[in-house]
């Protein structure tokens, strides 16, 4: 595919992800509402949006790895993310959760970045893991930090 068919795709990545970007903030400006009853839903919603949006951070990889020209190893790599999300959720407090999802998404794109330097991953997907990455877990950070309601 020459660059200039790839621009829609891209375009389309684009617009997506910075879609995906708008559940995390809105949750975390919804934690300064003010209402115990608003703040609680958010809390727990931005938890499972990431753990969601984390599985599949790790997925990207299941994929790249199935083009065969890649280590097997990246198989292994592409689960964690999720057990990462999954044991957040499942073992840890809610707002503890929350900084361990963070930790999860900063960890996934230093390993994106890792492969991003070996040519395994396109230089347009690191630029948008970029500030994918920074506003998700700065949402989470704001969510974990914010005051309790009421």
């Amino acid at each position: 595919m020459s660059e200039a068919d790839a621009k829609p795709h891209h375009m389309m990545a684009t617009i997506m992800g910075f879609g995906g970007v708008l559940p995390f903030v809105g949750c975390a400006v919804l934690m300064y509402s003010g209402s115990p009853g608003v703040s609680i839903v958010a809390l727990f919603a931005n938890a499972v949006y990431a753990a969601v949006i984390l599985s599949f951070v790790g997925a990207i990889h299941w994929g790249l790895a199935m083009r065969e020209d890649r280590s097997s190893g990246w198989y292994v790599w592409s689960v964690m993310p999720a057990l990462i999300a999954w044991a957040a959720i499942i073992l840890l407090d809610i707002r503890v959760s929350l900084l361990a999802l963070a930790i999860g998404f900063t960890l996934a794109w230093s390993v994106d970045r890792q492969a991003h330097l070996r040519g395994l991953i396109p230089d347009w997907y690191m630029r948008m893991r970029h500030m994918l990455t920074a506003g998700a877990t700065i949402s989470l950070l704001a969510t974990a930090f914010a005051p309790a309601a009421g």
